[in-house]
């Protein structure tokens, strides 16, 4: 009788144990799995911005490191705007855009994988992997 109520009791330690570790875990991952949540958010609105046809919104949600000359800036507008159009032509259009996953690198949480969803209009899909950066507290695609 007093050998079972030993292992009763290590059952329960044991079973503590295990519970405290698991929740330690989680809260160690939490912060993570929010910045995530947040540079997913962020992307899916640069292309809805593309999606609307706010092609400048879109250009702007791009991480420059120092400020880019105006050619430059023209250039990448012409080029989403040839995407965007290429998307009409192709597929009907960008219909809506989901986030699939979003991972917030272990080693450098400034850095992101986003992978996006995009409907169009002609009952397709794709998913695109979108690199984002954080900087001053404001994710942005890279």
């Amino acid at each position: 009788m007093i050998g079972s109520q030993k292992i009763i009791s290590m059952r329960k330690i044991l079973l503590s144990f295990v519970v405290v570790l698991a929740l330690a875990g989680c809260g160690k991952s939490k912060p993570v799995s929010h910045e995530g949540e947040i540079a997913g958010k962020a992307a899916a609105q640069y292309y809805s911005y593309l999606q609307h046809g706010n092609i400048k919104a879109f250009v702007d949600g791009t991480y420059f490191s120092k400020p880019i000359p105006k050619s430059y800036r023209a250039l990448l507008e012409k080029n989403a705007t040839t995407f965007a159009g290429e998307q009409d032509s192709l597929h009907k259009g960008i219909k809506t855009v989901k986030v699939s996953r979003a991972d917030v690198m272990k080693n450098d949480t400034t850095l992101a994988a986003v992978y996006l969803q995009l409907a169009f209009g002609d009952n397709t899909s794709e998913e695109v992997l979108v690199p984002m950066i954080k900087r001053k507290g404001v994710w942005y695609m890279k």
